[in-house]
């Protein structure tokens, strides 16, 4: 591991710490170094020879895997992920997206776009294929140098991804930018009215249809923008003006489509108090309400969440009851039907590694337990939802447990009946839902480069 020197401090939350400010020293490795989960158990995911990737529980190094199972009820469990290829380098600041299967694939991918190191800003995309288990990376031609981000997938083109925003060495972006990843290019559209004034806005999970929906933000160092506004982004086509149009690819041929008026930045009234000015929220989307929770202002960390509905844009203050995160910053946050996930930040004190579950409409907190140790803290990092597909085993007609073997054949849905010590079982495949983790780093400026999931479904 070498040190890499800072040259001049960083816009967002990137620059903030005295790790990498006051120091002016940080940990960059040359070759990204994984940083390995040691758990009890010695649970791990791992890629044997042949790449058939496979789940294990190991006491010692494995000789031969054995399938651990999921039920209900039972305790939560992180793990790492390794796999091949040409995978991300370590970064801060970067964006992690979902994209559903293109054509004929039976498999997503996730998208690893931008961030940063020490030594600057990226321009590059990362791809996770979910069908080869293999890590691939683009060009990522025509893509600004951009870290502390927003993308988000709309869903008029739910095969391509958009981001807002960031900032690079130079200072902070207002800029949108959306990628076709049948081509691996990226084109900066026109859009009408004004945009947000530039700032970083750290988030893949603010996206409603077609909409993103920017609050805050940072503008330098610890200062957010003193903006309180609801900014709007509709990513709608007007689908008459299409030519060339090419599927299953993006549903336009970006050389020869033109954006319309239908591109638009929009400013609504809203009711109510909004939140004070932040950065380093997490701004999460569910149904037709946003969930903003803490941030930073100066030096003060936030605990509070607020919400705000689309359906009559009226903030809340929410009082919920439970074991509810402590003020921070730089976090994560993903939603899965009525729950919503909040992973990681800094505090006044350091890295967070720890989950907490919000129950929508019983507006309660959980701190999650998990019987592993937990994964290092981290702040800046990336985090999104992925399926990932298992074999379900009905034991018996009068039993309720479901064990789901994750040694599941890919594109085998076909129910199977077996027998194992005289009794008869079904078994089938299903997808199960990851809590999917990349990057970020700790408040001592130690970068990673890992990758660890946990079951949510």
């Amino acid at each position: 591991m070498r040190s890499c020197r800072l040259e001049r401090p960083r816009e967002g939350l990137f620059g903030l710490w005295p790790g990498y400010l006051n120091r002016m020293e940080l940990a960059c490795p040359s070759r990204p170094v994984f940083h390995a989960l040691e758990l009890p158990c010695g649970a791990n995911f791992y890629t044997d020879v042949c790449s058939q990737f496979q789940w294990g529980f190991f006491k010692e190094p494995p000789r031969t895997a054995r399938p651990p199972s999921f039920s209900q009820g039972k305790a939560l469990l992180w793990y790492t992920l390794t796999l091949p290829g040409d995978s991300p380098c370590a970064r801060v600041g970067h964006s992690c997206s979902y994209l559903p299967p293109l054509g004929d694939a039976k498999r997503g991918k996730v998208f690893i776009v931008g961030g940063a190191d020490p030594n600057g800003s990226f321009s590059d995309v990362h791809t996770l294929d979910l069908g080869t288990h293999q890590w691939d990376s683009a060009t990522g031609e025509g893509l600004l140098p951009r870290y502390e981000h927003a993308s988000f997938v709309p869903s008029c083109t739910p095969d391509s991804i958009w981001v807002f925003g960031g900032a690079d060495q130079s200072g902070n972006r207002n800029c949108l930018q959306f990628l076709n990843p049948e081509t691996g290019t990226w084109s900066t559209p026109e859009v009408a009215s004004t945009p947000p004034s530039p700032r970083t806005f750290h988030t893949s999970s603010a996206a409603i249809g077609n909409q993103l929906y920017v609050f805050g933000g940072g503008e330098r160092g610890a200062q957010p923008v003193k903006d309180v506004k609801l900014h709007v982004f509709d990513a709608s086509m007007d689908w008459q003006a299409l030519q060339g149009c090419r599927l299953p690819a993006l549903p336009f041929d970006v050389n020869e489509f033109t954006f319309l008026d239908s591109l638009i930045w929009s400013q609504p009234e809203t009711l109510g108090n909004p939140p004070p000015p932040r950065h380093g929220h997490v701004i999460v989307a569910a149904g037709t309400k946003l969930f903003i929770h803490g941030g930073l202002s100066g030096d003060r960390f936030y605990d509070d969440l607020h919400c705000i509905d689309i359906s009559d844009m009226t903030w809340q203050k929410l009082s919920p009851t439970g074991a509810a995160p402590v003020g921070c910053a730089a976090h994560s946050a993903v939603t899965v039907g009525n729950h919503l996930y909040v992973f990681g930040g800094m505090t006044p004190t350091g890295a967070l590694d720890t989950m907490y579950q919000y129950h929508i409409e019983k507006q309660h907190w959980t701190l999650l337990k998990f019987d592993t140790f937990l994964p290092p803290g981290r702040l800046d990092h990336a985090m999104c939802i992925i399926p990932w597909p298992v074999m379900s085993v009905s034991e018996k007609e009068d039993s309720n447990s479901i064990t789901l073997n994750c040694e599941a054949e890919e594109g085998d849905s076909a129910d199977k009946g077996v027998t194992q010590d005289g009794d008869s079982r079904v078994e089938h495949q299903t997808d199960i839902l990851l809590c999917f983790v990349f990057g970020g780093m700790n408040t001592e400026g130690e970068i990673y480069d890992d990758c660890i999931v946990t079951v949510v479904d």
